[in-house]
Order: structure tokens, then sequence, then C-alpha cells
């Protein structure tokens, strides 16, 4: 008898656990990951916890791939939401040239990248490109919590 109620109190145990890592995102902070193959199709999942959502993502990607084999996601690949707004750090810097012209970068994730970005633009689009500069007081995270 005792045994029995060993056995059930594991199990009972092992259902409260499992059911709280397959909990859903319930607001507005979540994990979104995606997963993607050769054929640059993509799988989205979403969760409340990050390793959860990866898997999902590639789980997604083996069951409904052409090319199974080819599934790949890192951690790189996921964004954390935060009352429904993305962590994720969106860099983008000005460079001028002597003119004064700004030439806006795209977005990047990384702050360097956003000023190499700028000033290559600057160079392909001046018409004085070896003026181009960048300072990195023109860089700004736009993603940044407003204040």
């Amino acid at each position: 008898m005792k045994r029995c109620l060993q056995q059930a109190a594991s199990l009972a145990l092992f259902c409260v656990s499992a059911a709280s890592i397959a909990q859903t995102p319930t607001g507005d902070n979540f994990w979104l990951c995606k997963a993607h193959d050769q054929a640059n199709r993509e799988w989205l999942a979403q969760s409340v916890y990050s390793i959860t959502a990866i898997n999902k993502a590639y789980d997604a990607c083996k069951k409904q791939s052409e090319y199974p084999e080819t599934c790949k996601t890192s951690r790189a690949d996921c964004d954390a939401f935060v009352d429904g707004r993305s962590t994720r750090p969106m860099w983008q810097c000005t460079a001028l040239d002597f003119s004064g012209t700004p030439w806006l970068s795209d977005i990047y994730t990384l702050r360097d990248d956003a000023a190499l970005g700028a000033k290559a633009y600057c160079m392909d689009n001046s018409g004085i490109p070896e003026t181009c500069y960048i300072n990195m007081i023109t860089c700004r995270n736009i993603n940044a919590a407003k204040p």
C-alpha cells in the first residue's frame, strides 16, 4: 500500500511538472523562436520558456520540412518579448560627409555593425565619399525603453 501511494505521488508530481513545462503564453511576456531549413522556410514557435519555444520551432521544422535533416535553430534565433515588445537591440547610426549630409544605416543588432553600415552607405552614395565619417554618438538603440 505504501509503495502504491509513493508511485501515485510520483506520477502526480510528474504530471504537474510536465504541465508547467508545456505552458503556453497567456500575456505579453514570451519567447518567440524560429527554425529554418535549406530551402529557407521558417517555422515560428512561442512559449513562456525559451527552451520550450526553441524546441517547438525545431520540432515543427523536422515534421513539416521537405528537408528535415537540414533543420537548424539557435538561441540567436529567439526573441524575448516583455509587455508585447521585443527586447532585441535595434541599432541605427548616422554617417556624415563633409557637406553635412546625413547617411542613415539600416537597423542592426550590434552597434558596431550599424556604424560600419552607415559609413559604407555614405561611401557608396555620397558625392564626396572620401570625407565620410562616423561618430559613435550618432548611434542609438531605437528599441530602448523611452523615459
